[in-house]
């Protein structure tokens, strides 16, 4: 009798650890799953969180590294003595060339099917005929006959209408002349130092010195004159 009431007893005390452990899983589910509904399983989130905070702010600090541009000169040399005064007050910098769109030009162009051999025909024709033309080597018109350039649209189109009037199929095309132009760039960590002051003193020696902030771009390429 007293081995059955021990017994009894004892089913009880494991009946109530399994209903308490039961619980506690129950209430561990229903954690989760509210968890998922907001948005993700906590402790996974925040260790992603800590994870992609650092790649992040590192895309974000690359995406926002600037440098400072003084200029623009039209020659090197300006540019130079400007990068030499600041490389004596011991700030890095750097001359970078940039090509910009200048002036356009209107040319005359002829299509000539067949290759180079029948350029060279068509040329010499033209030629002979007293008609000023050559052959297109670069660019986008490469391979086509220039029949003249004009800096004014209003004088190519003239020009056209002579020609086609005379049984030569040509068109006007306008074509970019681009300029070369010189800035300094001052490297992102010494840009601090081109103050205000800085700017005006600059500015009695270079005057219309402009500045801007960019971007800072990459040293290591042929637009870069040392």
């Amino acid at each position: 009798m007293r081995s059955l009431f021990l017994f009894l007893l004892l089913l009880n005390i494991l009946y109530g650890l399994w209903q308490f452990q039961d619980g506690r899983a129950s209430q561990v589910l229903r954690q989760v799953a509210d968890a998922a509904l907001e948005g993700g399983l906590p402790g996974r989130d925040a260790a992603q969180s800590s994870v992609d905070a650092p790649l992040v702010s590192g895309r974000v600090e690359e995406r926002t590294t600037l440098c400072v541009n003084l200029g623009q000169f039209e020659s090197s040399a300006d540019a130079g003595q400007l990068r030499q005064r600041l490389l004596a007050l011991n700030i890095q910098a750097y001359v970078i060339r940039r090509d910009v769109p200048d002036s356009v030009d209107y040319w005359l162009l002829m299509s000539v099917p067949g290759g180079r051999e029948a350029q060279m025909q068509r040329l010499a024709r033209l030629q002979e005929q007293g008609v000023d033309s050559f052959i297109v080597t670069q660019g986008v018109h490469a391979g086509q006959l220039s029949l003249g350039v004009f800096s004014r649209e209003d004088y190519a189109r003239a020009r056209q209408s002579q020609l086609r009037a005379q049984g030569y199929d040509v068109r006007v095309e306008s074509v970019e002349k681009l300029g070369r132009l010189y800035v300094v760039q001052v490297d992102s960590a010494a840009r601090r130092l081109v103050d205000q002051a800085m700017l005006a003193r600059l500015r009695n020696d270079f005057p219309g010195l402009q500045h801007q902030f960019h971007p800072c771009r990459p040293i290591a390429n042929g637009s870069n004159i040392p």
